[in-house]
């Protein structure tokens, strides 16, 4: 790789020398306006020779962290769960209770129970 020799940069806005920045050597810095660049070097494909290229760094943003909200516990938190399946079993109670009987009916009429045997009873006479 050759060694490019710069003698001066010149700032596309205004047209001010531009000098290294001493925290950082990637950034070019103009003196006039204050406009800062990152310089990079391509290659040219017809001369071979490496040239500068000039990209404008774009300006900060004003960034303040929002601070995060802690959510308030009750206290129920490593209970939930157990609440859940509680609530399943109620369901079940409930619904056996409203529709148990008539289950358990029909459930003996299928079966051969004693509604059968009543209306066996009733057919023979």
């Amino acid at each position: 790789m050759e060694a490019v020799r710069v003698k001066a940069l010149r700032c596309p806005a205004c047209g001010g020398n531009l000098e290294l920045d001493q925290q950082n050597p990637n950034i070019e810095t103009c003196q006039q306006c204050q406009a800062k660049y990152t310089i990079q070097w391509n290659r040219s494909s017809e001369t071979g020779q490496e040239e500068a290229l000039l990209k404008p760094l774009p300006k900060r943003i004003a960034y303040e962290p929002v601070p995060e909200v802690k959510k308030k516990k009750s206290g129920w938190e490593p209970y939930g769960w157990k609440r859940g399946v509680a609530l399943v079993i109620a369901f079940f109670v409930i619904m056996g209770a409203m529709y148990g009987p008539k289950i358990y009916q029909r459930y003996q009429m299928d079966h051969g129970g004693a509604a059968v045997e009543e209306t066996v009873e009733d057919e023979a006479r």
